[in-house]
Parts: C-alpha cells; structure tokens; sequence
C-alpha cells in the first residue's frame, strides 16, 4: 500500500496516473492527407493549462523511476523518504533550473538547447506510453515497450526507442525530438540525418541493447520477432518537432524521400505551440511542485 501525500491525499502513483490518463484525453495525435515523402501527423490539445501541468506531473514521476520498459506505471522502483526528495529536486534542477528567467547569453544557450531539448524528449516519452494505452495516429498499432528516458540533457544516442504491434508484426519506432521555436525545418533536416545514421548502421549497438532489454519483458508470443534483424527489416522512423513558427508540413522532403522505410513509417509528428515558451515554463514550473508530491 503506497503512502498518500499529507497535503493531496492522494499516492503518488495515482497522482502520475491521473496525469497520464489527463493527457490521454487532452491531446490528440492525428494523421493528415497531402504529403508524398512521408506521413503528416499533428497533435492538437497542448495549449489548454492543465497540459503542461500533467506533463510535468509524468516528467517527475519518469525520473523518480515510475515508469517500466513495458510502458506501464508501477510503485516497485518509485523512490520514496526525505533523502531520495533531495535528490530527485538536485536531478529536476539540474535539468530545468530554479528559474524561468533567462537573462544572459549563457542562460538563454541553456534554456534553448539544453532545458528545452530535454523536455522535448519526456513529452515524446509521455506520447509513446500513452499510445500503449490510447489510440493515436502516433503509430499504427500499440505501444508495448519503451526505452528509458536520457536522465541528462544532450546526451549521445537515439532520443527515443519503443516496440509497437502493426497487426501481428512488432516494429521498431525510433523517434527523435526536436524543439524550436522558429527553425521548425532546419530541426527536421537535422533529424533525418540521424536517421540516415541509422540507415547507415550506425546506432546498430544501442539498437540491439535496447531490444535486448525489451525481449525481457515481453510475452512470449511477441519476444519470439525480437532479434538483431527486426530493427534492420521493420522500423518506422518518428521526427517530433516541437515549434511556434509554421512551416510546411507537407511539402516534399527530400532528406525524408531517401530514408529507407516506407511512407507509411516515416511519420513527421508536429507539435505546434502557440506560445513555445510558455509551454515550456509552464512544464517546468509544474516539474518544479511535482517532486514533493511524487517522492514521499
């Protein structure tokens, strides 16, 4: 039985499961006719106030080890007392800051390519567990299993990595986030290099490290298609764009047409933001309240 928070009475868990479940609702990923190089898919319902706040709720509870590989929500690994408290708000400061104002050059470089980059992967983290559990044009089929998030901002290899059913057939989604408030395309050329990357056989090593941790928790009758193979034949390639500027979604890329999956799993999901830093401030500060909450 988890212990309620003094104040909220409410455990932990169920706190970070309500977020989730807030965002199941909220925020909608859908597919768009019209592009040729790859698929358009755009997510809607970020802007509303509760949004950000659940995000940061998720963001907490990801770091204060909620979250399995199997994208599911469990207490075993939650850390709990006042010392793992003082430890989770270092890590939550570390990644954020204390503050939203950024004044300096230095603070502004953090902020846009560090703090913001940063969360840009948990709400990818968040949009992946949640199509365990509700439909979405994110991808095709459900979620089973998802890589853990970078505890460090910036750090080297694949932004996102998670198993999903397409009918019978297990692909590999490798995702990867992008958030920028005004170089929506630059972003997406940026990512398609490391999708040519892989292409390339060059994240061959985490890929089968990752797949080797997601055949673990896996039933039986899925882990039977994991093996070195199922990432070379079957992976879909997910660019995130995180962005206030509009910039055209569906035009011919190039960069995308080359890569080698099919249309279909090539998937450009576009998050637009009407107010890019304040969705982000907004994350954080709910960041910032949420670890006395999560951690007791």
């Amino acid at each position: 039985m988890q212990d309620t928070h003094p104040s909220t009475g409410t455990p932990p868990l169920e706190l970070i499961r309500q977020a989730l479940e807030h965002l199941g609702h909220m925020v909608r990923l859908t597919e768009e006719a019209g592009a040729t190089t790859h698929t358009v898919v755009v997510a809607t319902g970020l802007e509303a106030p509760s949004v950000p706040e659940s995000f940061g709720q998720y963001l907490v509870g990801v770091l204060a080890g909620a979250v399995g590989h199997d994208a599911q929500l469990s207490s075993d690994l939650l850390a709990q007392g006042v010392d793992a408290q003082a430890e989770l708000q270092k890590k939550v400061i570390s990644l954020i800051g204390n503050t939203n104002n950024f004044r300096t050059e230095k603070e502004i470089l953090f902020r846009d390519t560090k703090r913001n980059a940063w969360m840009a992967e948990g709400i990818v983290h968040a949009l992946m567990v949640l199509r365990a559990q509700h439909p979405s044009d994110c991808v095709v089929g459900a979620v089973h299993a998802v890589a853990t998030l970078h505890p460090i901002p910036t750090q080297q290899g694949l932004d996102s990595v998670a198993l999903y059913l397409d009918g019978t057939i297990l692909v590999v989604a490798i995702g990867e986030s992008k958030a920028s408030r005004e170089n929506g395309t630059d972003q997406l050329t940026e990512a398609a290099q490391i999708f040519r990357d892989i292409d390339n056989n060059q994240y061959g090593a985490q890929l089968r490290a990752e797949l080797s941790t997601f055949k673990a928790i896996l039933p039986p009758d899925l882990k039977a298609q994991v093996s070195d193979a199922l990432w070379r034949n079957n992976r879909c390639y997910l660019p995130f764009i995180a962005h206030e500027a509009e910039f055209d979604l569906h035009a011919r890329r190039l960069v995308l047409d080359r890569l080698s999956p099919p249309v279909d799993r090539k998937r450009l999901i576009a998050l637009r933001l009407v107010d890019f830093h304040s969705f982000f401030d907004a994350v954080a500060d709910s960041m910032r309240a949420a670890v006395p909450l999560v951690v007791i």
